[in-house]
């Protein structure tokens, strides 16, 4: 901006009037002017046989055994997992499955995974940005609820209480909050990657029902409620997460109802007593693949 200046005598300046009312008026309407609207958030395309990503820890990977490389690999991915299962019902023109049992939330996005066949990458690295759909399933490592679920186990006919246990009651709380805060920002970092993808959130838990049988269960009645409601409870923390990136939430836990491990005609999980060789405890078998498959396939918008 140029200032004029106009003589009045000998030594004497003035600023032009009209130019200095300019300058002034200017400023204002900046300083009150609102500030730009931010992009709308891309909306997720309906799927027309995209790419398919699979994320997320044991409950994507499976966790029972199959004897492929992949299982061997460090991330116990088996042959027919949930994903996979996913992928022959939708026919994807590609398939890319980066699940791997132990992961945590800052394992999709952010550090690389320690298992006993190296460090891999964070997931996210292996997700394009043209996705049509991403499974996740994430949140129960970063809660360990498993810490949770040891106070309460105990002899037949015996019972430890957990649902009257102030101490442990602030303890679930604490767990919830922190497996939320974690999953938030990688739901958030996978939105930023993939913006039109339809991002599908599973949840956690389905292994406890209605009443406890011990020694697949070994819990009682009355705690194998509480634990249920413990994973209604962290559904809801991670259904948060996933409405914050426009996401869809399947609620694993309340659609697994009457499924758990007590259940010896067509249970969805594995019991206590799998020892981790060839299922993990309380983690989804074949007949859970299938059904949480079915879940996901149903929660796809086309």
């Amino acid at each position: 901006m140029v200032f004029r200046r106009s003589s009045t005598g000998p030594g004497r300046t003035r600023v032009n009037v009209a130019v200095f009312a300019f300058i002034v008026l200017t400023a204002i309407t900046t300083a009150v002017a609102p500030p730009a609207e931010a992009a709308p958030e891309a909306t997720p395309a309906r799927y027309t046989g995209g790419v398919y990503v699979a994320m997320g820890d044991s409950r994507a990977s499976g966790g029972f055994f199959s004897p492929t490389p992949e299982y061997f690999l460090g991330c116990k991915r088996s042959a027919l997992n949930y994903p996979s299962i996913v992928a022959v019902m939708t026919l994807p023109r590609r398939f890319i499955d980066t699940s791997c049992a132990g992961a945590q939330a800052p394992d999709l996005y952010r550090t690389g995974q320690r298992t006993n066949r190296g460090v891999k990458p964070p997931q996210l690295t292996l997700v394009p940005r043209d996705a049509q759909v991403i499974t996740v399933s994430i949140g129960g490592n970063d809660m360990r609820w498993g810490a949770i679920l040891a106070q309460c186990n105990t002899a037949p006919l015996t019972d430890r209480r957990c649902r009257h246990n102030p101490r442990l009651e602030q303890e679930v709380r604490w767990r919830i909050a922190r497996m939320e805060n974690r999953v938030t920002p990688a739901l958030r970092a996978i939105r930023a990657r993939a913006p039109r993808a339809q991002i599908i959130v599973v949840g956690i838990g389905g292994f406890m029902g209605s009443h406890g049988c011990w020694p697949m269960v070994p819990v009682s009645d009355a705690d194998v409620r509480w634990m249920n409601r413990v994973f209604d409870r962290a559904g809801d923390a991670l259904r948060r997460a996933t409405g914050k990136v426009g996401a869809t939430f399947v609620d694993a836990n309340r659609r697994s109802a009457g499924h758990d491990p007590c259940n010896l005609v067509a249970p969805w999980y594995e019991s206590s007593l799998s020892n981790g060789s060839l299922a993990y405890p309380y983690h989804i078998n074949q007949q859970g693949a299938v059904a949480i498959a079915s879940m996901v396939n149903g929660a796809i918008r086309r």
